[in-house]
């Protein structure tokens, strides 16, 4: 049963960017022979450290969670599908949102990817070279931090991509 969409996704609408990125906000395709060689690199690296950047995250995640009293969220496959697949969609973009346009809203996008919830929440960044500074950067941000210490959560689900030398991350929480 959905009962609670945690929606502090409106105030964790991303404030957490580092200086001096800005990306557009429509979707441009790379601008010279370089940058479209350069794609098939840049998917083969994804897929080869995402599991390892999922882990990294989820172990900061938790490791602030801890120091905070609440337990340890578990990385679940229909989270990270879900999250996964708005941050390609926010890098292919080029846009950092929790709804682009023509986009499912946040319960739908999870309940699609196979999860069945009762209550989630939201993190997205783009710009932070590792999963050690964006989890820092959302634990700075009043928002992203009450997502990551809401001790109700006891699943995550993390997205990362790498789109024209600028990393994206998505966290997505959630409680069945």
């Amino acid at each position: 049963m959905r009962t609670t969409l945690t929606l502090l996704l409106s105030t964790a609408l991303l404030l957490v960017a580092p200086t001096g990125a800005a990306p557009g906000a429509a979707a441009a395709a790379p601008a010279t022979a370089a940058e479209r060689a350069e794609a098939p690199a840049e998917r083969a690296a994804q897929r080869a450290g995402l599991a390892d950047r999922r882990r990294q995250v989820v172990r900061f995640t938790n490791r602030a969670r801890r120091a905070n009293g609440c337990a340890p969220l578990r990385q679940v496959a229909t989270l990270n599908l879900a999250a996964q697949r708005h941050t390609k969609r926010m890098a292919r973009a080029r846009r950092l949102d929790h709804q682009l346009p023509g986009e499912p809203a946040l319960g739908r996008r999870v309940t699609q990817a196979g999860y069945d919830w009762t209550r989630l929440g939201e993190n997205i960044a783009y710009g932070y070279p590792t999963a050690r500074s964006v989890v820092r950067a959302w634990l700075r941000s009043p928002g992203h931090r009450r997502n990551i210490l809401d001790c109700r959560f006891r699943h995550i689900g993390v997205g990362f991509v790498m789109r024209g030398g600028t990393p994206w991350w998505t966290q997505d929480f959630g409680r069945r």
